[in-house]
């Protein structure tokens, strides 16, 4: 791929001219027609990044349109808000004025943030293709971008912090029918490893972006906070030298609201209430569910699952009604034990435009159980909702419906 001509004034004409145009068949004859100088491939090229600047438009929700792209780098891209959260933890934490180094930099979306938030940034990225976009995308805020592993790069003593967010994909892998390689969920095979994350968190204070599954017990005394966005749990946040602290961070774009909630606690059992209150997922990795327990003035189905229940109608209507959303509120309709045979009867002459199946506890075909809940109830109303766990009881069911306060 010609990056140099990509990143040229006549690249960047092309690349602009191709997003008025969303299908190839339209878009390459036409292009090639206004542009005639100009050789097919490059045309092509031209027509991939815009069509690559319009879906990460679409999962940002802003403008992408002067950045150079790839497939994995879209698919691994960070979300604003979530990039945003993370550099202004940095400013605050080290000063607005502090030297960020991007260990890991990629196509320089993080830099991006942490240069939009005032700080020093400098970038490694070990592929030298990506590098060189990575350069593209930052030159408008001076960033300096090094083609050079991470494993191996001198840290310089003017840094005040250290970012990583280490490769989690096998770059050897076949990709799959979306354009993504196979994930590596072995820690010990990131790149950085996390034995060469906590290496240099010996020397150099670190602020790691993590898969949210990592173990717990690997953490030890990182602070470490489970990001969610918009409902979606999209990452585990580290910050090296902490006290072993464990949080919720819930972020809203639509209302521009972030709440940060502590965790690590256990929370009370409660008998089986009119609600079932799924909290957010990042508040179930942080163990952080007290804090939806008295909202909603409830507690644990059983102690072995996340999901909590009350009878107080009152708060479970303002617990519903909050921004950030600490969990879905659920009005539950009938409670029986579990088998295919009562899921059934149990929904005879019930309507439903839509069912979902959630379960806990269990190994269930969900697909299966769907579609027969689905055969089993009549087209209309609302979308039902059913929860299936297991208990000292045995397997139980839930028919809920979402409460609308």
């Amino acid at each position: 791929m010609s990056i140099s001509w990509l990143q040229s004034p006549e690249g960047q004409a092309v690349i602009h001219a191709a997003r008025g145009y969303s299908e190839p068949l339209t878009a390459i004859p036409a292009l090639r027609k206004q542009f005639s100088e100009i050789t097919p491939e490059l045309i092509s090229q031209a027509f991939s990044q815009a069509q690559m600047q319009h879906r990460l438009e679409a999962r940002w929700g802003q403008s992408a349109a002067e950045l150079l792209l790839t497939e994995d780098g879209i698919s691994q891209a960070t979300r604003p808000v979530v990039a945003q959260y993370r550099a202004n933890f940095i400013a605050r934490k080290f000063g607005t004025n502090a030297h960020v180094l991007d260990l890991t930099c990629g196509l320089g979306f993080d830099a991006r943030e942490f240069a939009r938030a005032g700080l020093r940034v400098t970038g490694v990225e070990i592929d030298s293709e990506i590098a060189e976009y990575a350069r593209h995308n930052l030159k408008e805020f001076g960033v300096s971008v090094h083609c050079a592993d991470a494993n191996a790069f001198a840290i310089p003593s003017d840094v005040d912090v250290v970012f990583v967010d280490p490769a989690r994909r096998d770059p050897n892998a076949a990709k799959d029918s979306m354009g993504n390689t196979k994930r590596i969920f072995d820690p010990s095979q990131w790149s950085p490893s996390w034995e060469k994350i906590n290496e240099i968190a010996t020397v150099h204070p670190l602020i790691a972006k993590v898969a949210p599954g990592i173990d717990k017990s690997d953490l030890a005394d990182w602070d470490a906070r489970w990001i969610s966005s918009d409902g979606d749990l999209v990452e585990c946040f580290l910050s090296s030298s902490g006290t072993g602290l464990r949080a919720a961070v819930l972020i809203d774009s639509a209302s521009d609201s972030t709440v940060e909630i502590l965790g690590d606690e256990t929370t009370k059992t409660q008998a089986l209430g009119g609600f079932l209150v799924v909290p957010d997922p990042a508040l179930i990795r942080a163990s952080a569910l007290d804090a939806v327990a008295s909202l909603c003035n409830g507690g644990l189905v059983n102690e072995h699952i996340a999901w909590l229940t009350s009878d107080d109608t009152s708060a479970v209507s303002k617990l519903a009604n909050q921004s950030p959303s600490l969990a879905s509120v659920l009005k539950i309709e009938s409670h029986f034990k579990f088998s295919e045979k009562q899921l059934v009867a149990n929904l005879k002459d019930v309507s439903a435009a839509g069912v979902t199946i959630m379960t806990r506890g269990m190994q269930l075909d969900v697909e299966a159980i769907r579609k027969l809940a689905v055969k089993a109830t009549t087209s209309g109303g609302q979308e039902l909702i059913i929860a299936i766990y297991r208990d000292d009881a045995g397997p139980q069911a839930l028919i809920c419906r979402r409460y609308l306060s």
